[in-house]
């Protein structure tokens, strides 16, 4: 007598498929709308992520730190941001070498029917599902979420370890001012 087999490796295995396409998708359709407007996925994200953290002093090194970016490569995406008007850099008024980012709202305006567009098309989505599911489908949304996050921090600081550091003390100079000898 045969024992039935379990349809857990099968559903694991097109969760992973479905999971993978969900993420292509996800980030095709994101810079599909960043295009219309000269940006890419990353740059209207860097948006999102100002946009949903209000009261936090955003500055390069923040947004470095939350997309696992370089500060370098975060330069570079405020500089594209700030040319397009989508963002200002501000000076902190106490302490002038640090820089705030923040959103210029009347800029970001008409970004939003894009995004207003595909979020009435989800939300038609969820009302197909009762409480109890979308309670479970949060559930794993906010997991994923997490593992993400913990994966991003490994890898980012598995790169930045392995990043050359500098040396505590200042080397010599290869051009040492020489002494004139007088005889």
């Amino acid at each position: 007598m045969s024992t039935p087999k379990s349809p857990r490796p099968a559903l694991l295995q097109k969760l992973s498929n479905l999971g993978r396409g969900l993420s292509t998708q996800t980030v095709f359709l994101h810079q599909a709308i960043a295009q219309t407007f000269g940006l890419n996925a990353t740059d209207t994200k860097c948006v999102d992520l100002i946009l949903t953290h209000p009261g936090v002093p955003i500055t390069a090194g923040w947004l470095s730190g939350a997309t696992g970016l370089t500060t370098g490569a975060v330069t570079h995406i405020l500089d594209r941001l700030e040319k397009r008007g989508f963002i200002e850099r501000v000076r902190d008024a106490r302490d002038r070498r640090k820089v705030f980012v923040r959103a210029r709202m009347e800029n970001i305006a008409p970004l939003a029917p894009r995004y207003e567009a595909v979020g009435k098309a989800f939300e038609d989505l969820v009302e197909q599902y009762r409480d109890e599911e979308l309670r479970l489908i949060c559930d794993y949304m906010e997991r994923a979420a997490e593992v993400s996050k913990r994966e991003l921090a490994r890898l980012t600081h598995a790169r930045d370890s392995r990043a050359p550091q500098l040396d505590a003390k200042p080397r010599q100079s290869r051009f040492k001012s020489r002494k004139r000898e007088t005889k």
